[in-house]
């Protein structure tokens, strides 16, 4: 199918469109607050490197524990419904974060405002497949992450002037207003899938979900599959590369050399700017070249910004550094995703993509605490070099390890 089908989805669903706005607003939220809750959380509560790495990560450490049950859930009550509660948890999260009035009750909230997103993440990504035809797969659900860099490019600037003039506090508030609408947009505009598809493009129904016995064989398949490793491997990495080094060590990092909230929001803001270009291009380059043809740019490019990073020390250096990791996060996500879409077996495609954002939550754990940790007892240049390092081992295990399923293997079955 070329470009002009992806265009006529898109187009003609209305729910796929209001959706991909709704995780715009969702992701301008979480961008808002990204590079002032480090700061508010050391500066308001007192606590050191790890426990700020914490208060930002248990975000995404709730994947671990609600994302395979959101996926189950997709499966029997249904993506609109996943959709809805999931953002109607994240708002009650977020609202009561922006009241905080002591460490504890920021990190209850956060972690209840981390299960609601990643029970709606975990509901977009399985709205989208279903939608998505095999050939163009990697496109479609390309708009997921071209959604969420919409709201991520807008957020940290913002966030980080609000900061700058109405205080750390401040754009806490506007992501529960942001998330508030996402939600009035959910309930009103977007539909279950089949509501108002094609019937080629249908989930399959409930009748055609597998038996009990051969249900079984099909999650063995899935769970010794080399690429459920090696690619959920990979994909921990660039979610604990940003969960933890660009949102929790850096703007730690960039205070202790001098640099201002807006900058630091400037920083986080330019990473999103060159992720429009590359993700749209990964999704287009996974379908025609397959899924592994940008993982080893991705981690170069994402290497070479961690070690400017580290060395550069001026607000130039800053930016580049910010461009390279944007560059290569937008290579490694969609193939990441688009790998999984690509195993799940039939009736299973709900909780096959719930452990792929459980991959994820396992990510901001270990960008969190562990690069947290490294930092109080190293240094942020070794928690940095560490982050780096992993990242590249995962890139290559992909590449060693895992068999191709897009391109013109797009037809194969793993």
């Amino acid at each position: 199918m070329s470009l002009t089908s992806v265009k006529e989805i898109t187009t003609n669903y209305r729910g796929v469109i209001f959706l991909c706005v709704a995780i715009g607003m969702n992701s301008w939220g979480m961008g808002a607050i990204s590079p002032t809750l480090p700061l508010f959380t050391a500066q308001e509560f007192g606590v050191n490197k790890t426990g700020v790495g914490l208060a930002v990560g248990l975000h995404g450490i709730a994947r671990l524990f609600i994302s395979v049950p959101s996926g189950y859930m997709a499966q029997k009550l249904g993506r609109r419904f996943t959709l809805n509660i999931g953002t109607l948890i994240n708002l009650i999260g977020a609202a009561m974060v922006a009241i905080s009035f002591n460490y504890p009750w920021l990190l209850f909230w956060r972690t209840v405002s981390g299960l609601g997103a990643a029970m709606f993440t975990t509901g977009c990504s399985i709205y989208l497949r279903d939608v998505a035809p095999r050939h163009i797969r990697g496109r479609i659900l390309s708009l997921q992450e071209m959604s969420i860099l919409v709201g991520v490019t807008i957020g940290p600037y913002m966030g980080g002037l609000m900061g700058d003039h109405m205080g750390l506090r401040a754009p806490l508030y506007s992501q529960a207003v942001l998330i508030i609408v996402a939600l009035g947009l959910l309930m009103k505009f977007v539909p279950e899938p089949g509501i108002s598809l094609p019937p080629e493009l249908t989930p399959p129904s409930q009748s055609n979900l597998p038996t009990p016995d051969h249900g079984k064989s099909q999650l063995r398949h899935l769970l010794f599959n080399p690429a459920f490793t090696f690619v959920g491997l990979f994909s921990l990495m660039v979610v604990a590369n940003r969960q933890g080094g660009r949102f929790s060590i850096m703007p730690l990092f960039g205070e202790a050399k001098g640099f201002k909230p807006g900058q630091i929001g400037a920083f986080i803001s330019i990473t999103h700017l060159p992720q429009f270009f590359t993700t749209m291009a990964a999704g287009l380059l996974s379908d025609r070249f397959g899924r592994k043809s940008t993982i080893l740019p991705a981690v170069i490019l994402v290497s070479i910004g961690i070690l400017i990073f580290i060395k550069g020390d001026s607000f130039t250096l800053l930016l580049l550094s910010g461009i390279l990791l944007g560059l290569g996060e937008g290579l490694a996500g969609p193939p990441s995703l688009t790998f999984f879409a690509d195993i799940a077996p039939p009736g299973f495609e709900g909780i096959t993509m719930g452990l792929y954002r459980t991959f994820g939550g396992v990510g901001s754990l270990l960008g969190a605490v562990v690069l947290g940790g490294i930092a109080d007892m190293g240094g942020f240049s070794w928690s940095l070099i560490v982050d780096g390092a992993l990242l590249v081992a995962s890139g290559v295990g992909v590449m060693l390890f895992v068999k191709e399923t897009g391109g013109r293997h797009s037809l194969k079955s793993t």
